[in-house]
């Protein structure tokens, strides 16, 4: 009979130890997962703003380009006009 309670105290004293252990250590993973995944956070936010600068970068360059064109095309097209009407 001794025997057997010991057996017993043993298990539930080991399963409380165990969950305790379990606590205070969980933790400590979970900080070292979560600065890992700011870090990657952190280089994939840098990485689409390098992206988005270079995309708005040839965005304005396509639309100045566009705008030249138009202008150009708006003084060619005035003085045709003006060249017609002999003014």
């Amino acid at each position: 009979m001794k025997k057997v309670g010991s057996f017993f105290w043993g298990i539930i004293l080991g399963t409380m130890a165990g969950l305790i252990m379990g606590m205070i250590l969980t933790p400590r993973k979970e900080e070292k997962i979560k600065n890992i995944l700011e870090k990657k956070t952190e280089e994939l936010r840098d990485n689409l703003q390098e992206i988005g600068k270079k995309i708005g970068k040839k965005v304005h360059k396509i639309k100045s380009n566009f705008d030249a064109k138009w202008k150009k095309n708006k003084i060619e097209k005035i003085d045709q006009v003006e060249d017609e009407l002999g003014t």
